[in-house]
């Protein structure tokens, strides 16, 4: 299939934008309806069977598995959240003890009106 820029575009590429597109909406629907979203697997199942998903990512949307939807769409996550809880050895460094005030404070200066206008 050509495009008017030379632009060639596979079956694979049209039918996966097609199946990316189906996903998308579904999901859409899924967050948009709190009935959708908290149903059954069976209610899931019937309402992406409707909604024309292929199998497989309907299996992997009723799974709730965000990796085989990736995987099966050939895409990736956007972002990605990485922890980094530290050695199982190290120990946290301990918070400093609040200090105490002493009797031996800074004296508080202050001009006189006489002084400022000088």
């Amino acid at each position: 299939m050509a495009g008017q820029g030379g632009c060639r575009l596979s079956r694979k590429t049209i039918r996966g934008q097609l199946a990316m597109s189906s996903v998308i909406e579904f999901l859409e629907r899924m967050g948009a309806d709190a009935r959708l979203r908290h149903a059954s697997q069976e209610d899931i199942a019937q309402a992406l069977e409707e909604s024309q998903v292929d199998a497989s990512l309907g299996a992997a949307i009723i799974a709730r598995s965000a990796d085989e939807l990736y995987a099966l769409l050939d895409v990736g996550p956007m972002f990605k959240t990485i922890e980094n809880p530290g050695r199982e050895d190290e120990e946290e460094p301990a918070e400093p003890e609040e200090e105490e005030p002493s009797g031996l404070a800074a004296p508080v200066v202050r001009r006189s009106a006489s002084l400022a206008t000088n």
